[in-house]
């Protein structure tokens, strides 16, 4: 939802506040109670395919952070193996090559993480006739394939979920335009059958549909996740927030995040990162049309 859409969604729902409170006046009239009707049903619209907009986009990060969490966590396991077993054989160059810890793994970006790991597989694969006593066998490197492939499964899904994002925002536009179509042509016309009888209701009526100039931006949570101790630049530090909506994402490589859009109100803010204390912000204020920022220090 961009800036625009979000002034009018507030304007929308003023009108629809102002005219449940005076239900007792509208109720009198038949074509404009209906009118009413299909307005609270277009902007229920609005909010559910907001809703589903936020909730999906969630869901395929939480799925993809699943996926990597476990794969950084068995191939660290295995490389720790290898490593142990490099190490009684003096091998420098295969200690090298397997020389990852979970933390290291976790925060690789997407599209390095995979071959990285294909390189831990590889190297227990070629040695995997001396490893059983160090507690790699097949089974274990099978279940290190395995997921390798759910974490490219995962990966296609951001493409899907930018054409679903695609069309609930349509639909969102669609339902705007049947507001602006139902409140232009039909509710603004009708109102004036309460001059005579409720002028006062008439001219809060008026001022309410009056939308205010729309936000430069739109509301929208910006964050960057550092140490504590050193303030070096935290990636892959897990972001969740929950309060007029939940939603989770992941810091970058240069530790920073963003969440948009959101619902102005209140928000606890989690953040977490291997090797780190979880950090916990109760209380944080989004407020609407801002981008609402927070620096996250993190404890080792």
């Amino acid at each position: 939802m961009n800036a625009i859409q979000e002034s009018k969604l507030n304007m929308y729902r003023s009108v629809q506040l102002l005219c449940k409170s005076n239900n007792s006046i509208v109720a009198d009239n038949v074509a404009f109670s209906q009118g009413l009707s299909q307005l609270d049903a277009l902007i229920t619209n609005i909010t559910n395919y907001l809703s589903l907009e936020i909730k999906h986009t969630a869901g395929i990060t939480e799925d993809k952070t699943k996926a990597k969490d476990n794969l950084s966590a068995l191939a660290a396991d295995i490389a720790g193996l290898v490593f142990a077993y490099a190490d009684t054989i003096q091998n420098k160059v295969l200690k090298d090559e397997v020389k990852y810890s979970y933390s290291e793994l976790k925060r690789l970006r997407e599209d390095v993480i995979v071959p990285t790991v294909s390189n831990i597989y590889k190297a227990a694969f070629d040695n995997l006739s001396v490893l059983t006593d160090f507690g790699v066998n097949a089974q274990l490197l099978a279940q290190l394939e395995e997921a390798m492939e759910t974490y490219n499964a995962v990966l296609p899904k951001g493409k899907t979920t930018k054409s679903e994002k695609s069309s609930f925002s349509a639909n969102i536009s669609n339902s705007i335009n049947e507001i602006d179509d139902l409140l232009k042509n039909r509710l603004d016309k009708l109102v004036i059958v309460f001059n005579k009888t409720n002028p006062d209701f008439v001219k809060a009526y008026k001022k309410v549909r009056q939308i205010d100039a729309p936000n430069t931006v739109t509301t929208q949570l910006k964050g960057k996740v550092i140490s504590s101790s050193d303030g070096k630049l935290i990636q892959g530090a897990e972001i969740s927030i929950s309060g007029e909506t939940t939603m989770s994402t992941q810091s970058d490589k240069d530790g920073l995040f963003g969440i948009k859009p959101l619902k102005t109100g209140i928000y606890q803010i989690n953040v977490q990162a291997a090797g780190y204390q979880t950090s916990t912000i109760v209380g944080f204020q989004v407020k609407m049309g801002k981008i609402n920022r927070v620096e996250v220090q993190l404890k080792e």
